[in-house]
This record gives C-alpha cells, structure tokens and sequence, in this order.
C-alpha cells in the first residue's frame, strides 16, 4: 500500500525557484537537481519556464522555443532546501512546481507515520506548511507478471532511455539533470524528452494493456 502526498509551502524562504514564480508572475515547473555537488559544493538545479514570461537574473537559459525555457543555476549546498530536507527521510520527491512565489512539492512517504514525521519537521523548520492532499494506493496484486517487448522501441529511443537510466536521471535525487543527459548524447534537451516520453508511453502501453 503506497502514499502520495502534497504540500504547499507560501513564500519559502532561499529558494531560488520560488521566487522566480514570483517575479516572473508564471509557473515554474519540471524542478530538477544533480544529487552529486560540483567540486566547490554547490548544487546544480534546472526548470521549465513559460517562453514569454519575464526570463530570470543571473540565470543560464539552456534551451527555448516556442513553449518553453530551460534555466540552470548553481546554489550552496548547505543552503536550505525543502525538498532536499524531504529527502532525508528516504522519501522519494516525485514533482515540485512554484507558482505566485509558493512552492508545492509531491512526495512518496512510507506510512502515515513518516508522513506525520515528515510534515512536523518541516512546519518546525520552515514553517508555514500546507498538507494539500494525501492519495492512498489499493493493495497491489500479488504474483502479477507483465511481459514487455523492448523491440517495439526504437535504437535511438533505447540508446536514450538506457543512457538517461545510467546517469540517474529517473532518481530522486537525480544523480544528472536533463541538460546533462542531453549532452551526453550530444543532442538538446528538447529531443531528448520527445524520445524519452516516446520511450516511456510505448512501455506503459505494454504494461498497462
């Protein structure tokens, strides 16, 4: 039986992506992190920003188009950080989005008693704390086998998903951003999540049918 909770933090303070969402009047989205810091400490941290929302000060723009922006930025890493203090309890971050300078986070705790563990420790240090909502899972199905044919992905969209899983790209904390992945394979990051959501909606579809 698995937990999905949401909390919204208004107005958090040292935190970078909150106040962009605030400043730049838009919503900031697909947050994202290296879990290895870079040789002086620091944390490198990425996210979507709507292409014709103010861009951010002293802030890498990575990629845009039409749609979206990519920003990147280094912060200390012994600076604050909420989601990173979520993480300390083992507990997965699944999404973070900020919007109007508030910052809502989804996690995956244990059980009800790591989540109350969790939402204390955060209301003492940061105050403030929100619990927007709490989605229990039915009990899974023991002794089910799903057979899925890799052959229906493509060797590019292999070569992606297999290169994106190596780097720690689907960890929590990312072991490597999408910018990162990306140059690996020498392409932007723009390509690689049209392979990555191909990869990933063929081996759902194989796994849900």
């Amino acid at each position: 039986m698995g937990l999905e909770a949401a909390v919204k933090i208004p107005n958090p303070e040292q935190c970078p992506v909150a106040d962009v969402s605030a400043e730049a009047d838009a919503r900031v989205g697909d947050v994202s992190w290296s879990g290895v810091p870079n040789d002086d400490g620091s944390v490198v941290e990425e996210f979507e920003l709507d292409t014709d929302a103010d861009p951010p000060d002293d802030m890498e723009k990575v990629f845009g188009d039409n749609r979206y922006s990519i920003y990147r930025f280094d912060r200390a890493g012994d600076a604050p950080c909420i989601c990173q203090r979520i993480e300390t309890f083992g507990c997965p971050v699944a999404d973070v989005e900020a919007v109007d300078g508030s910052l809502r986070i989804v996690f995956r705790p244990a059980d009800v008693e790591s989540l109350q563990e969790i939402v204390g420790t955060l209301q003492r240090e940061f105050g403030g704390i929100q619990l927007e909502h709490l989605v229990q899972s039915s009990e899974p199905t023991e002794g089910e086998t799903v057979v899925v044919d890799r052959g229906r992905l493509t060797d590019r969209q292999r070569e992606v998903l297999e290169t994106a899983y190596e780097m720690g790209y689907f960890e929590h904390p990312k072991g490597a951003n999408a910018g990162e992945v990306a140059d690996e394979l020498g392409i932007n990051s723009a390509t690689l999540r049209g392979h990555l959501s191909a990869a990933q909606s063929k081996l759902l579809d194989e796994m849900l049918a």
